[in-house]
């Protein structure tokens, strides 16, 4: 025990010592109509499954052929909507599209989840499994892209799923794992997951571990209202959105769990979600956009701001059956914050990836306001029938919500787009889901 203590002491000052300054990237000038902007991708969810069997049982996770093949068979990219995960065909198909659409962007956002659940208990993931997934997965992106790539830690790439404990010796490993991708890992990340990367001079990601606020991990029961590794890292995300706003900067906040559900039900703990949302409200003159992933669906979230008393609160577009606004409410409260929530490339949806448009000049809206994003997507029906995948736009969404910038007050013409217009409602609600055949008949 001593030896191992002793070891992993030296992993650390070893982490510790050769953490890399948060060297800038210089964007690609790219000239768009009104301007000269960046792009980056945002990519989430693989859960790579190296057990998957095309032809397998859907029963069987898509393990084994001797199962009850009733629920279906796993198809060569995937089994669409079943609880399977990624097959090595889809993950190979995802990058290849990312090589010939994106190789070229100033750098991508991951949003965690590189390993696939551990469902199957006839096929339990091991710590080797863990660690050999996510190395993978490093090694993909490094072959695609030579710009920065930017993670965070998703619930499932952790030993056991969905839980970490307190100063857990895992985040040491990731250290490891990310070496490759260059980031600026330093004590904050080693003890809590956690970490600041600047894109250029004046943005920045401030980086999360949403563990620490999932109400789902069960080695921390904490609320943020007590100390703890919650109480911690609120404490740390307030003092870099200080110390972003002293140096004139701006920065998006990534995310792998989100704080409300595809439902709108709460995923933090309650004293860690409201402070959370009074922090995003409180910063929104720093933070310009939220990314997060984890539940699969294209979700639209913006933090409000009561006219009258100045609190905080959030209202989810939740797609055809839930007006996210009412024409009162869109008169009371203004939306001061953007929380995108993107599409997976797991298929419990159709896979999909995002690229996004940025300002890089700072005259007309801040630098590094999201000026516009092209959501691609595959028919994975489509795919495994003929046995190529190819991703193609599902939207582009200035063209679908008439906005040319997706800043609060943009944001806020979207939420009276979808609440005052059926047809923009029904739009967004096959999109949500990305079902992008589905808005032809629309």
């Amino acid at each position: 025990m001593l030896l191992k203590h002793t070891l992993r002491l030296s992993l650390v000052a070893t982490a510790v010592s050769s953490l890399v300054s948060a060297a800038v990237i210089i964007p690609n000038a790219r000239k768009r109509s009104g301007g000269v902007s960046g792009k980056f991708v945002h990519i989430t969810d693989f859960h790579l499954d190296p057990y998957y069997v095309e032809g397998a049982s859907v029963s069987s996770l898509c393990h084994r052929k001797d199962g009850d093949t009733g629920k279906g068979i796993a198809g060569k990219f995937g089994a669409l909507g079943s609880d399977c995960d990624s097959p090595k065909a889809l993950i190979d198909a995802t990058f290849e599209f990312l090589k010939q659409q994106a190789s070229d962007a100033d750098f991508v956002i991951y949003t965690g989840d590189s390993v696939r659940h551990d469902r199957d208990y006839q096929d339990m993931r091991g710590d080797d499994e863990v660690r050999s997934t996510q190395q993978r997965v490093v090694h993909y992106f490094k072959e695609t892209f030579s710009s920065k790539v930017i993670p965070v830690l998703g619930n499932n790439d952790v030993d056991t799923h969905n839980n970490v404990m307190a100063y857990d010796d895992s985040y040491t490993d990731f250290v490891s794992t990310w070496a490759p991708f260059d980031l600026a890992l330093g004590q904050d990340f080693i003890q809590g997951g956690y970490y600041v990367q600047e894109i250029t001079s004046n943005l920045r990601t401030i980086n999360t571990n949403t563990m620490a606020f999932f109400k789902k991990n069960g080695l921390l029961y904490t609320d943020c209202d007590v100390p703890g590794p919650g109480r911690t890292q609120l404490d740390w995300l307030k003092k870099s959105l200080e110390e972003t706003r002293a140096q004139n900067s701006k920065a998006y906040i990534l995310a792998h769990v989100p704080p409300n559900s595809k439902l709108d039900e709460h995923f933090y703990k309650d004293r860690c979600y409201d402070e959370y949302y009074s922090l995003l409200g409180s910063y929104s003159d720093v933070i310009l956009a939220h990314f997060s992933g984890h539940f699969n669906y294209d979700q639209l979230t913006a933090v409000l701001q009561n006219k009258q008393d100045g609190t905080y609160t959030r209202v989810a577009a939740l797609g055809e059956e839930e007006v996210p606004m009412t024409a009162a409410e869109l008169e009371t409260y203004k939306v001061v914050g953007v929380l995108f929530n993107a599409p997976s490339i797991v298929p419990q949806q159709n896979p999909a990836v995002r690229i996004y448009t940025y300002d890089t000049e700072g005259t007309q809206y801040p630098y590094g306001t999201i000026l516009d994003w092209d959501q691609y997507y595959a028919n994975l029906e489509e795919a495994n029938q003929s046995g190529v995948l190819r991703y193609k736009l599902e939207y582009t969404a200035s063209k679908l919500y008439n906005v040319d910038h997706f800043d609060a007050s943009g944001l806020q013409s979207v939420f009276e787009a979808i609440s005052l217009d059926e047809t923009v409602r029904q739009q967004y609600t096959a999109f949500r889901a990305v079902n992008g055949e589905k808005t032809a008949d629309i």
